[in-house]
């Protein structure tokens, strides 16, 4: 660093060089810290990089718990340690002279990594891919055309040779329309049927790909019988909330020039929707519940009770894994690439994935690495509790089949012992109920925070799944329709199931306020509140579904949900990634206000929909195809 600034006096160097440095600007003791400096300046200047250098505040500033970020332009052939060993004056760029420890420094190299054969792999894979989306398009097109159709006069999914065998038409081939044995196997009617479906095994494999095939699929209205139509706008619902939850708080943590400004909104009384989306990842919880009962008990009266438990178990697997590990391919190989700007370095560093990404595989990742924010992809949490639910089910489902008193009684411990849990840990570790609480990483390394602890932990988190396969209970036990109640008593359901649902999300509104609840309060909510809210839903459900919903059901059954619902597993994967490819390209701190926080939720929102979209018609669609092509049905 002496060395540039000795340059820079002796005038050998150009001063876009100390001009590109970050400095303090106005609103420091508002929460304005972070001096990215000028990327794009510094980057201009022949022989020098930008370096970006993180200081530990949480001791010296505990009213700004956030990393000082600062921009600096340091010759090329500087390393990040070399810039580290100098150190950075810090008691000039803050009142009061503080002196601040340096925690990180990263220095922006081009490409920001060194090109791997593990890159090299994944660019063909995805190449591939495409190549065989579109290859298996073209051809179902041309397969489903008139130039695969010599006969003129005979339909269209009438004419194609199928298995290699010509359809016959009262042996003639002159175009004449004569009649036709419907009995006959190779009848028009039978080659109908064979050609909607693919016709041969490789024909069928390769339209597993094809868009013209899965697009039908994935905008289709329509509902099958004996579903439950009200889920869809639930689904999507609860989707959407998950991204304004994961905006507020992702945005929060990036370089803000009124930071404080941001965490004001928090005080405010209609805020708490956002601030509490929390509850948006119950609400799937119960939805989870809720199908793999009804379906499987569903399948278990149709076999007597039996069921092929390893394929109960595959089907899980194969419907979740090889989507979650192809976005996993993208995020540890192709997205550290993409970014432009001063944090596309240090947000493109893929250290803890490198090391832990096998752990998202297995579904282990809410246990091991023990420190949560330690692992890869940290909002993958949802799915290692879903699945380990999934996979005790079976002990829940059997004797709910069987001896329903034994199954309900089961849920109904399981539902007490994790109340008791979650509030013991929560007392014990003296935790609160805010969204900061939550989100805040300990910053001792042998101090484990609340995700740690109680939220990213299944058994703190099961209750909601419990209450929904108790409602998947009653839905397969009574047919729609067949539950009759008086109005009054319909009433009084909706009152208290939407008392409840407000109760827990507003409830807490004083801690935010000034007025933070002891040790035992939060216990308590914390205890009871997944609980409650999993009733509350599964009301909205249950009298939507049996005919007490009224416009409720009308909109949350709306046949256009339906296309966006069938998008929710690829855009919940897709979306965090959709917001760090953002912050990689920001060069300056954000400002925030609510008119930009409502555009940004938008904006990633509709881009995060449109990925999914191309995700599940290249890799989702294909792979349920193959399933059910290949595998038995459970």
């Amino acid at each position: 660093m002496n060395i540039t600034l000795h340059k820079l006096l002796n005038g050998s160097m150009s001063p876009k060089v100390l001009d590109s440095f970050g400095k303090p600007g106005a609103g420091i003791l508002a929460g304005n810290i972070n001096m990215l400096g000028h990327f794009d300046e510094c980057e201009s200047v022949p022989d020098f990089k930008y370096c970006l250098a993180s200081f530990n505040l949480s001791g010296e500033i505990p009213e700004l718990p956030i990393p000082l970020l600062y921009g600096l332009c340091v010759p090329r052939e500087c390393s990040d340690y070399d810039v580290y060993q100098l150190g950075i004056d810090t008691e000039t760029l803050l009142p009061g002279g503080r002196k601040l420890p340096l925690e990180t420094v990263m220095c922006t190299e081009y490409p920001h990594h060194p090109f791997t054969w593990q890159f090299a792999l994944t660019v063909t894979f995805f190449s591939a891919l495409f190549i065989v989306v579109v290859v298996s398009s073209l051809y179902h097109a041309w397969y489903h055309s008139p130039a695969c159709h010599p006969r003129a006069f005979i339909p269209l999914d009438e004419q194609c040779t199928l298995g290699g065998e010509e359809s016959t038409v009262n042996g003639t081939n002159d175009g004449q329309d004569e009649d036709v044995k419907m009995d006959d196997p190779k009848s028009l009617h039978a080659q109908r049927r064979l050609q909607e479906s693919g016709g041969s095994t490789m024909n069928k494999l390769l339209f597993s790909f094809a868009l013209p095939r899965n697009l039908p699929k994935l905008l289709s209205t329509e509902s099958s019988e004996g579903s439950i139509d009200c889920l869809h706008g639930i689904r999507v619902i609860s989707m959407l909330w998950v991204i304004l939850g994961h905006v507020f708080s992702i945005m929060i943590m990036v370089p803000l020039f009124n930071p404080l400004t941001g965490t004001s909104w928090l005080s405010r009384y209609g805020f708490m929707t956002v601030a509490n989306a929390l509850f948006s990842v119950d609400s799937f919880f119960v939805l989870s519940g809720l199908l793999v009962t009804y379906l499987t008990l569903k399948a278990m009266k149709r076999r007597n009770g039996r069921i092929p438990w390893r394929w109960f178990y595959f089907h899980r697997y194969w419907r979740l894994t090889p989507a979650l590990a192809v976005i996993t391919l993208f995020w540890l190989f192709i997205m550290p690439y993409l970014g432009h700007g001063p944090l596309a370095q240090s947000y493109g560093n893929r250290g803890p994935c490198q090391k832990y990404w096998w752990t998202n595989i297995l579904y282990i990742n809410n246990f091991y690495p023990t420190k949560g924010e330690s692992g890869c992809m940290p909002w993958l949490w949802y799915l290692a509790n879903d699945m380990q639910f999934f996979a005790i089910s079976p002990l829940i489902l059997i004797p709910l089949y069987h001896i329903p008193w034994l199954g309900l009684c089961l849920i109904a411990l399981l539902c007490l012992a994790s109340c008791a849990v979650t509030g013991t840990l929560v007392g014990v570790n003296s935790f609160g109920v805010t969204i900061m609480e939550a989100l805040a990483p300990s910053g001792d390394p042998n101090e484990k925070s609340f995700s740690d602890v109680v939220y990213f932990k299944p058994y703190c988190r099961i209750t909601p799944y419990l209450v929904g396969m108790v409602l998947g209970y009653i839905i397969h036990k009574y047919q729609k329709m067949s539950i009759k109640m008086r109005w009054p008593i319909a009433v009084l359901g909706w009152i208290v199931a939407c008392g409840v649902g407000y109760t827990c999300i507003y409830c807490v509104y004083g801690n935010y306020n000034g007025h933070v609840w002891g040790v035992a309060a939060s216990a308590v909510y914390e205890a009871l509140c997944r609980f409650a809210w999993g009733a509350a839903l599964c009301w909205i459900i249950f009298a939507c579904h049996y005919g007490y919903g009224g416009w409720v059901n009308s909109l949350l059954s709306y046949g256009g949900w339906a296309p966006l619902s069938r998008l929710t597993y690829c855009a919940y994967l897709m979306h965090p990634v959709i917001m760090f490819m953002y912050m990689t390209h920001m060069g300056t701190a954000t400002y925030m206000s609510l008119a930009l926080f409502a555009f940004y939720f938008a904006g990633i929102s509709l881009v995060s929909y449109g990925c999914a979209a191309i995700f599940s018609l290249m890799v989702e669609f294909p792979l349920v195809s193959l399933e059910k092509l290949f595998l038995p049905r459970a």
